[in-house]
């Protein structure tokens, strides 16, 4: 990465520094403070040496020890003080940072989200924020001041001996050349490691999240090793990374040892032939310690500064994904009811070249239910989905009350739009909070009454605590029409004009099947209704139903003259639904020669 593409990645990140500037400040300049007081030390020990040698009394020595303690006791203050303000300001800027991350995921599409592993989301705002260190005021501010303590301490270094002063400077220039030369190295092995450490985390996330399936196919084995692999390669990837900067930091540590006994060696020979003296040799060991320090402590950043613009690189690369969807401010409100939807020579693909809807041209009148039946593959889903406005058509429009979808904000369009999935998901939450989801200031008398028109109540009232018992990760404790029924509730309490339900009755026993049914009857009844259909009497009882294959609306009507038709509704009606006897009995015969 060049040197204007770091500039340009810090520079977005002063963003979230900026709210911080005032305590930062108070941190450099605290900071500040450290180098009068290094710089007094040094001193103070070459005084106590010195009158100690040369007058050979000890007169002044407590004297010079208790000014040694004060300011010990001073950076010390200072150190804690200024630890303490570090910890504040971290402690502001990780959470925002996670903070906007999350909101901005959340934003994502749908088609974002098709493409990327939960890992590597997880790893972004886990890992990588966490990773930012090099990047944070403490560490900027300590750079700063270190390097204006190496500038003083040498300074002091040529004040007392400028011979020795001129080895010691040589290696300060070394540390940082040296620094300099790894740093490219260092900066891409760290990315590559966190990329090896993302995709640790995707596969333990598929691990994890797909037990079951690991567990009903005996694949333990496999997924085992399978995660070794991946894990195997992590690994590597940080061996490499810290054997590079093992043997690199060994390289200088080589280097910086032969430092003192060379600079002991010249000192002692000119205290012996020059005015040179013991007291300024323990003084100017000191300021050499001082400002080898500095100089290691700058010098130090850059791995962790190499580190973090790896990470930065990660974070504002999931940043820039774009939102895609634009949603106008403040755009229209969906009206309360009497929502009518009417498709005009809407098409879609989730690819440029591949078409998934082509043409689909039909009006559904407010307070009506229209079916969706077809092949697997022919549509249905992808429809519901632009019904939501999680994809924007690539050709013609959708309008619901008359209006195109874009002119809705998006919030008020989904919250007047109800999803009742196959898959039904809860949060490891109570069940009063899945039920309030979308709906937050729902009392619990509300909350109550949805969960008792959706047949939900006396399995909720049977649990441990009740509505505030919790259900686990995707309500795991739940049985599946328990699930569905919550689901259904859900959107009753968030009593929305416009119902897509994904129906998933097929796999619950009948006791289930007949709650879930009843409880999806309450929440179609006078509400505008698209049904992706699974059973024969949602089908029948639909006012319109639209037979799709290929993407194309291929036939529409109602039960019985589709039928009449004899065309591929009539075969679906042979081999897809389910129909029980007393269920066969009830619907209508076909037609005359179908």
């Amino acid at each position: 990465m060049s040197q204007q593409a770091s500039f340009n990645l810090f520079r977005r990140f002063l963003t979230f520094l900026r709210p911080q500037l005032v305590l930062s400040t108070g941190l450099l300049l605290l900071m500040l403070v450290e180098i009068p007081v290094g710089m007094l030390t040094p001193y103070l020990i070459q005084r106590l040496v010195d009158d100690a040698v040369e007058r050979q009394t000890v007169d002044d020595l407590f004297m010079w020890a208790g000014l040694l303690v004060v300011l010990t006791l001073v950076a010390v203050l200072i150190r804690v003080l200024g630890g303490y303000w570090n910890i504040l300001i971290s402690t502001r800027i990780v959470p925002r940072l996670r903070l906007k991350l999350f909101r901005h995921v959340q934003r994502l599409p749908l088609r974002f989200f098709s493409g990327s592993e939960t890992g590597y989301l997880m790893s972004r705002q886990l890992d990588d924020v966490g990773q930012l260190g090099g990047v944070m005021p403490s560490t900027l501010a300590g750079a700063l001041v270190n390097t204006l303590k190496a500038v003083v301490f040498a300074g002091m270094l040529f004040w007392l001996e400028w011979r020795l002063a001129l080895c010691a400077l040589a290696f300060a220039v070394f540390i940082f050349v040296f620094q300099f030369l790894i740093s490219g190295t260092l900066r891409r092995k760290s990315r590559i490691s966190r990329e090896k450490w993302s995709k640790v985390s995707e596969s333990l996330h598929q691990g994890i999240s797909g037990h079951y399936l690991i567990q009903s196919s005996a694949s333990e084995g496999r997924e085992t090793l399978r995660f070794a692999g991946v894990l195997h390669d992590c690994v590597r990837a940080d061996v490499d990374r810290q054997t590079y900067h093992l043997l690199t930091g060994e390289a200088f540590r080589m280097v910086s040892a032969f430092v003192p006994p060379l600079l002991a060696t010249a000192g002692t020979y000119l205290i012996v032939t020059s005015s040179f003296t013991v007291g300024k040799l323990f003084a100017f060991f000191m300021y050499l310690q001082q400002m080898a320090g500095a100089v290691t402590a700058v010098a130090g950043t850059n791995p962790a500064l190499q580190t973090a613009f790896a990470s930065l690189e990660r974070i504002f690369e999931l940043l820039d994904k774009d939102v895609e969807l634009d949603s106008p401010k403040p755009g229209k409100r969906l009206p309360a009811d009497e929502v009518g939807i009417e498709l005009e020579g809407v098409s879609f693909g989730y690819q440029n070249d591949q078409t998934v809807l082509h043409d689909i041209n039909v009006r559904i009148p407010p307070r009506s239910m229209v079916a969706l039946v077809g092949p697997s593959g022919a549509g249905k889903t992808t429809l519901s989905h632009l019904l939501s406005r999680f994809y924007d058509p690539d050709e013609g429009a959708i309008r619901i009350a008359g209006s195109d979808l874009r002119e809705y904000s998006l919030k008020s369009l989904r919250s007047r739009i109800g999803v009742v999935p196959q898959d039904v998901f809860l949060f490891d939450r109570t069940v009063a909070e899945n039920l309030s989801v979308g709906c937050a200031r729902a009392s619990r008398r509300q909350i109550e009454a949805a969960a008792r028109a959706a047949n939900a109540l006396e399995f909720i009232e049977s649990l441990p605590q009740g509505f505030d018992t919790l259900i686990g990760e995707r309500g795991v404790r739940l049985s599946g029409g328990q699930r569905q029924r919550l689901a259904i509730a859900r959107e009753l309490l968030r009593d929305p004009a416009i119902i897509i339900l994904d129906e998933a009755t097929s796999s619950l026993d009948s006791h289930s099947e007949a709650l879930v049914q009843a409880a999806l009857d309450t929440l179609l009844e006078g509400r505008t209704s698209v049904v992706i259909a699974h059973r024969l009497s949602t089908v029948i009882r639909a006012d319109l139903i639209l037979v799709l294959e290929n993407g194309r609306i291929v036939e529409q009507g109602d039960h019985r003259r589709l039928l009449a038709r004899q065309g591929l509704y009539a075969k679906l009606y042979e081999t897809q639904f389910s129909v029980p006897a007393e269920t066969e009995q009830e619907a209508p015969a076909p037609a005359a020669g179908g």
